[in-house]
């Protein structure tokens, strides 16, 4: 008895063990519930103020170089700091717009092969519209149709064909962002919008079958207002799309944008590692997964050995309307500045040095983007008042981005900047502002500036503002400091800026006693902008090669004085003499570019000159801006060993009443190598054109008498171009 009744206590006493272990048991499911329903708040895409998950440490604005790693792998792609229903529900549409990309190059293929390999969720729907390209690669896909697809078991399905229609046309577009949301619905949406881009001026997704028709950013506006769907993520794999212009386009009907500042490669986006990422994370906000796009994409870039001048960034558009008032508020005293010559030439000269994107040399090779953090810490000396805000509101929206080493000035968004501009511009930039003030300001810039226009102008801009239409009133408010008072907008009506033409620009120039060539600026000296030097070579007394244009020289500009600083050398790569151009001139370096043919295709070489270092880097290819297009070329390659490389120069005539276009030469060729440098050798002997260059506020250049340095013998003379 005694016996039976130990081993029955026993078993009693192993039974309210039990009991309490599952009682604690859904104790903890119990807590461990209401915290995942707290966290469902996120299944909603919300565009008002919202606050993010994570940890807000983790996405400062970056400041991490392109060596950072992104901490994916093919064993862990789970982010700890990636909450919300792991469930949810995404929808992933893909607008494909081959176009020569394509035809000639096969990136698009290449992508699509990329997506079928990644590992998608159940809970991602993977949708694509395909067009625009004269040929694809891809088996399935209809030339000169309108294809749509979605990605299964890691292979593309046909959903349908469609008529073919031009994707740079904004009803293309909302129709398949309509279809997309009506048969894959989702909780939530994001829109990847693939091919060239041209900046805020030539949009984006060219179509070469309908004369190479390009969305442009107000085409985009109708398109997604027309489509009436949110998105989480709107994103541009393309060319030079995360600007000001194109946040503001997409404010509204998108939460989060990921773009690039700087060109793109054709290879684009690491599309399997983003969306390894999504489908593991489901329960990501834009932010996280736009920060997995963004550093699989730098890390991509350092694959290819492109990662030098990559950029790309994720900016919060919740918070771009307070960005947006302070860039008005800045514009409207940069417009001021017009009317005092030393503070227009002072923000016209720092302005220049603000780092822009895009850039291939001269007129038809600039898209006038600068970085919009860039351009404030470089004017910000003069225009003080705003700029600070600006810089402070744009931490706020861009909140990751990543940059190479020479794209240091990035800082995650771009806005356009007048430089190089003509009329044709001026209209393409009114179309997608209504920001009087910046508008003037180009108006000034590219010298047609109409006193009674802008009095007209300025006055509409007070009627919008006193009847609460458009975004004027909140300029005046904020500028004027609540002032109602009619009395504010003369501030604007009376403007009287510096115009091209108020000073003429006069000048002498003068070999030395030391044979060295000056120049002083004797009149106009305010509306100075830049002084730079040609040189050319003597070819046969009849014609002369034009060996580029460099700011390598003396220069005071306060006092106006110049003096050449040639030396009997030129740039060279692997020992052969090349036409070598600045194009951008930054605080750490100039930038390059080398027109040349390699493996058979003509391109550029662009290549870097670092004032620390003191020597010169080669970077890679690229094909600049498309002169049928104004898009940026995105055919971006890094010289390997084996490549064959010719370099390009121009001949012109002495005589000078022939107009003829310069000729083009194909003179030296070189195979590439790990050894091959670009460094400055001796010319050895010969006749040299060395020429002065004066470009004012307006970009209108001056053209300086040449003289002629001769070098015989290792001795160098210079004399004046004999009557």
């Amino acid at each position: 008895m005694m016996g039976g009744q130990m081993k029955e206590n026993k078993t009693s006493g192993i039974i309210i063990k039990i009991l309490l272990i599952v009682f604690i048991i859904l104790i903890l499911g119990f807590f461990l519930l209401i915290m995942l329903s707290d966290d469902d708040d996120n299944d909603e895409v919300v565009f008002d103020e919202k606050t993010e998950t994570g940890s807000g440490s983790e996405f400062q604005n970056g400041t991490e170089n392109v060596d950072q790693t992104s901490g994916e792998n093919e064993n862990n792609l789970y982010d700890e700091n990636a909450y919300g229903d792991p469930n949810t529900s995404w929808t992933v549409m893909l607008y494909l717009c081959g176009t020569d990309l394509e035809s000639r190059y096969g990136f698009a293929s290449d992508n699509l092969d990329e997506i079928c390999t990644a590992n998608i969720g159940h809970n991602v729907n993977f949708i694509i519209e395909t067009g625009g390209t004269k040929k694809w690669r891809t088996g399935g896909i209809t030339k000169g149709k309108l294809t749509r697809l979605h990605v299964e078991d890691g292979k593309l399905q046909v959903d349908e064909t469609r008529p073919s229609s031009s994707m740079g046309e904004a009803d293309t577009l909302k129709d398949f962002i309509k279809w997309g949301a009506a048969n894959y619905p989702a909780d939530r949406y994001m829109l990847v919008l693939w091919d060239h881009g041209g900046g805020s001026l030539f949009g984006v997704c060219n179509d070469e079958l309908y004369k190479e028709d390009s969305l442009s950013l107000k085409e985009l506006e109708n398109a997604l207002a027309g489509a009436k769907v949110s998105f989480e993520i709107a994103g541009f794999d393309a060319c030079l799309m995360s600007t000001l212009e194109a946040a503001e386009v997409l404010h509204g009907y998108a939460h989060y944008m990921v773009a690039s500042e700087e060109t793109e490669p054709g290879t684009g986006w690491d599309y399997k590692k983003w969306l390894d990422y999504l489908s593991y994370n489901g329960g990501c906000s834009g932010k996280e997964l736009g920060r997995s796009i963004v550093e699989s994409y730098i890390d991509k870039c350092s694959e290819y050995d492109q990662d030098d001048m990559a950029t790309l960034s994720v900016c919060d558009l919740t918070k771009l309307p307070k960005l947006s008032a302070a860039f008005r508020n800045y514009s409207g005293e940069l417009v001021l500045s017009t009317q005092d010559e030393a503070d227009f030439q002072a923000v016209v000269q720092r302005a220049a040095k603000a780092e822009s994107y895009g850039e291939s040399g001269g007129d038809d090779g600039t898209f006038d983007m600068v970085d919009l953090g860039d351009l404030m810490n470089h004017t910000g000396g003069i225009l003080t008042e705003n700029s600070d805000a600006v810089l402070s509101a744009l931490q706020d929206v861009v909140v990751y981005e990543s940059h190479g080493k020479y794209r240091s000035g990035a800082n995650g968004l771009s806005v356009f900047y007048p430089k190089y501009i003509d009329s044709d511009v001026y209209q393409a930039y009114e179309e997608i502002t209504d920001n009087t003030a910046y508008l003037e300001y180009a108006s000034i810039m590219n010298d047609d500036w109409d006193e009674e226009a802008w009095e007209n102008a300025w006055l509409e801009a007070y009627d919008e503002y006193n009847s609460d239409e458009g975004s004027s009133g909140g300029f005046f408010d904020s500028f004027f400091g609540n002032s109602n008072s009619e009395s504010s907008v003369n501030l604007f009506q009376s403007l009287n800026p510096v115009q091209s033409g108020s000073e003429k620009l006069k000048f002498e120039q003068f070999l030395d006693d030391d044979n060295i060539l000056n120049l002083n600026i004797t009149s106009g000296l305010g509306l100075v902008k830049d002084v730079r030097f040609s040189i050319l070579f003597d070819e046969d007394g009849e014609n002369c090669l034009y060996l580029g244009c460099d700011t390598d020289l003396n220069a005071d500009y306060e006092k106006g004085k110049f003096s050449d600083n040639f030396r009997g050398t030129w740039i060279t790569i692997g020992g052969e003499y090349v036409c070598a151009e600045v194009i951008d001139s930054t605080d750490d370096y100039d930038l390059y570019i080398i027109p040349s043919i390699v493996n058979g295709e003509e391109t550029f070489i662009r290549a870097v000159y670092e004032f620390d270092n003191e020597a010169f880097r080669v970077l890679g290819t690229y094909d600049g801006a498309d002169s049928d297009t104004s898009l940026s070329g995105r055919n971006i390659h890094t010289l390997k060993p084996g490549d064959k490389v010719e370099f390009i120069f121009y001949s012109s005539s002495l005589e000078e009443d022939d107009d003829a276009d310069p000729e083009e030469l194909v003179l030296g060729s070189i195979v590439w190598s790990d050894d091959t440098e670009m460094i400055e050798e001796d010319l050895g002997d010969g006749k040299f054109y060395y020429m002065f260059e004066i470009e004012d506020i307006f970009g209108n250049i001056t053209y300086c008498d040449p003289v002629i340095m001769e070098i015989e013998d290792g001795e160098m003379f210079a004399y004046e171009i004999e009557e």
